[in-house]
């Protein structure tokens, strides 16, 4: 089941607040590209913004309208150009090419079959300049991540929001299809305003998991030359012992 990341909209920053280790890295990318960039799943801004702030010339890609939405209000005063695009990465088709093209974080895992996955690499590897550049994370699945049962919500993280003694309160539940590689989550947002439970909601979403090795393959197949696979954002080369997977890869 595609994730309907409309409904994620209003929560999204909220969730993925501590998602922020891999801005430096994008950051430095950028700052060594001359020409256009191009983000896929720009979200509500999390990479976009800083990129544009540092005057990046960027494009944002994202095939939620209610994402777009937020994130041109954020950056509706600010002086800098910057295009928000609702297209499907899987069918791309601008007007330009681009020196730099980045799907992070899960982003590339949200397509959610072998053919969108392909379909979406032949659809970049058109909108590349001839020596561009595409950057894609992957989360390497390993024992942890299997060993959750399906029954339990386990606790992410709290926050504090509008008075002194309210909370939200961040909890997740995973299953897995191990036939497709999906993995099926549900997180539980849950609000406090001291003891008192002032609402709760439930907001989905899944993703694809993909072993190194096939992810290798998968990329070569598509007409790209792996430049480099590092296992952390300080340019650690990946190990087995690495948890994810930053692959800069090139056309062939």
């Amino acid at each position: 089941m595609n994730t309907n990341y409309d409904s994620w909209a209003d929560i999204y920053d909220e969730v993925y607040s501590f998602v922020d280790y891999d801005i430096n890295f994008y950051l430095q990318k950028a700052s060594s590209i001359k020409g256009n960039i191009l983000e896929i799943g720009c979200g509500t801004g999390r990479i976009t913004i800083p990129l544009m702030e540092n005057g990046a010339n960027i494009t944002g890609i994202d095939s939620s309208q209610k994402m777009i939405d937020m994130l041109g209000t954020k950056v509706a005063n600010n002086k800098v150009p910057i295009k928000i695009i609702k297209q499907d990465v899987r069918d791309l088709e601008l007007a330009q090419k681009f020196s730099l093209v980045i799907f992070p974080y899960r982003g590339f895992q949200s397509l959610l079959t072998v053919e969108d996955q392909v379909n979406a690499l032949n659809s970049l590897r058109n909108h590349l300049e001839p020596g561009g550049k595409l950057i894609i994370t992957l989360f390497v699945p390993g024992k942890d991540l299997f060993d959750q049962r399906s029954d339990i919500f386990y606790h992410l993280r709290d926050s504090r929001y509008q008075e002194d003694n309210g909370y939200r309160s961040l909890h997740h539940r995973t299953e897995f299809d191990h036939h497709n590689q999906l993995i099926h989550t549900q997180i539980s947002i849950t609000e406090h305003i001291g003891d008192y439970l002032i609402s709760k909601r439930y907001a989905d979403f899944t993703l694809r998991y993909l072993y190194t090795d096939e992810a290798r393959y998968l990329f070569e197949y598509c007409g790209f030359r792996i430049e480099e696979i590092a296992g952390d954002y300080d340019g650690t080369p990946y190990d087995r012992d690495s948890e994810e997977t930053i692959w800069s890869l090139v056309v062939r």
